[in-house]
């Protein structure tokens, strides 16, 4: 069953990526989860652990091979600005990591992580080249991270918070964050929203990824699904949807009732010893081993302006004079490790990131399904920065990176200069949906509001 399931999977994204190659962004968003499947089923991949990270690299770069076919070189084309500073902040990384106490250690940890990087921040954004590819990336994690979901919650063997693999351990952190990704595509992005059937399954398969989340004692992913779906949920639906607003805030009482009652009766029965995982005290605890570590790396790169400024050196709190290992709060290891300049090219990533996110809104605010894309890309992003507050390392929390650059080039998809293949028209008219917007929303005679721009107007009409 193991390897049976493990090759659908990676078969079913070998062939949708011929028509749809933007599904092979699933596949990197959900590999830990599919790593982890393997290595617990099937005995080859326990002996070969890099398979599953080669055959996902595999399918990425034939993806964009397939995509560059199709579209020519505008994959390359408009390269965000957000993006770039990304890539100095990974160089100046990189080239910090010399001077750092130990370069030996830290160069080691770029050996290893490297893969990953060109994987996850360079190449998977540019399998984005319109909002149709989004769309599609939305409905391959929902098959393919809602499959692994309930593969990993009930068939497998587990101890405690870990999933056993053979004689070692799984990562609960990185399948409780392929979860959260998960539910917050079905929750916002809404991706068959014409299915009558979908908004049953959306809910159960939203608490499977809750459940799952629980399963992992991942009290983290759990907080930031919540939080940010009831913050993004505005987006998704409009902010003047008061009726829906109140109908997802129904609905997160009752899961995070429901989540509750699971955590009290599961951890407190199946694992006594582990029962005061979710309690108030131990959180509290948690957080302030983790900001003490953080502290005591900055009290270290404050001892002289050289330090402050450049840095102690990339992964410099691996040497055990220091921590010995991360301090799991990235903002401030990117201080403390690569000093002002990093801290400030960080600051600048997040801000230009906020920025493109309020124009997009702006650009899409009329249009319900682009609203809804846009809305799940926000979710996953803010999610996983969140997740940078509480776990890992920079090197070891690159999808904020990816999303961030993700949501540049959507902004791109509806500037003025864009192209009219780039701009998704068939979502654009598809969420018009005139004849029933056109009596409700002051829509004019041509189908069309003045406030809508006039590029997308005189193209909206063009397609129309």
């Amino acid at each position: 069953m193991g390897l049976s399931a493990y090759a659908a999977i990676a078969s079913g994204l070998f062939i949708a990526l011929w028509k749809h190659p933007a599904v092979a962004l699933a596949g990197v968003l959900c590999m830990f989860g599919l790593e982890q499947w393997g290595q617990a089923t099937t005995i080859f991949f326990i002996q070969h652990q890099t398979a599953t990270n080669l055959l996902i690299g595999g399918i990425l770069l034939l993806a964009l091979m397939v995509q560059g076919a199709k579209k020519g070189v505008s994959i390359f084309a408009g390269y965000p600005a957000v993006g770039w500073i990304i890539l100095m902040l990974f160089l100046y990384a990189f080239a910090s990591a010399q001077w750092a106490p130990r370069p030996d250690i830290s160069l080691k940890l770029w050996v290893s992580r490297w893969p990953y990087i060109v994987t996850i921040v360079l190449l998977s954004p540019l399998l984005i080249t319109d909002t149709r590819d989004i769309r599609s990336a939305y409905k391959a994690t929902i098959l393919v991270g809602g499959l692994l979901t309930i593969l990993l919650l009930f068939f497998v063997k587990w101890e405690t918070r870990h999933i056993v693999l053979d004689h070692d351990m799984g990562n609960p952190l990185a399948i409780s964050a392929m979860a959260g990704m998960v539910a917050l595509i079905v929750i916002l992005a809404d991706s068959w929203q014409e299915s009558k059937s979908w908004f049953a399954l959306k809910w159960g398969l939203v608490a499977l990824c809750l459940a799952l989340i629980v399963r992992s004692g991942s009290r983290g992913q759990l907080l930031g699904v919540l939080l940010v779906s009831v913050t993004c949920w505005p987006i998704s639906r409009g902010l003047k949807n008061v009726k829906q607003f109140a109908v997802l805030s129904l609905l997160i009482v009752f899961l995070g009732a429901a989540t509750s009652w699971t955590i009290h009766e599961f951890w407190s029965s199946e694992f006594p010893r582990e029962r005061n995982r979710w309690s108030e005290q131990s959180a509290e605890q948690d957080v302030s081993g983790r900001l003490t570590n953080a502290l005591s790396l900055m009290h270290l790169a404050a001892d002289s302006p050289e330090t402050l400024l450049f840095g102690l050196g990339n992964s410099a709190s691996y040497d055990p004079r220091i921590l010995g290992i991360y301090p799991h709060f990235v903002p401030l290891e990117i201080l403390a490790e690569e000093g002002i300049i990093g801290a400030i090219l960080f600051s600048l990533i997040i801000f230009l990131t906020a920025k493109v996110a309020i124009r997009s809104y702006a650009a899409v605010r009329l249009l319900p399904s682009e609203r809804a894309t846009l809305s799940a890309l926000l979710g996953m992003f803010g999610f996983t920065l969140l997740l940078a507050l509480k776990q890992g390392s920079m090197l070891g929390n690159l999808e904020p990176f990816m999303f961030a650059i993700i949501i540049a080039r959507f902004e791109k998809f509806h500037m003025p200069a864009a192209s009219p293949t780039q701009i998704s028209t068939v979502g654009f008219a598809h969420s018009l949906k005139l004849e029933g917007l056109a009596s409700s929303s002051g829509i004019d005679a041509d189908g069309l509001s003045d406030s809508i721009p006039l590029h997308s107007r005189s193209r909206a009409k063009q397609w129309i």
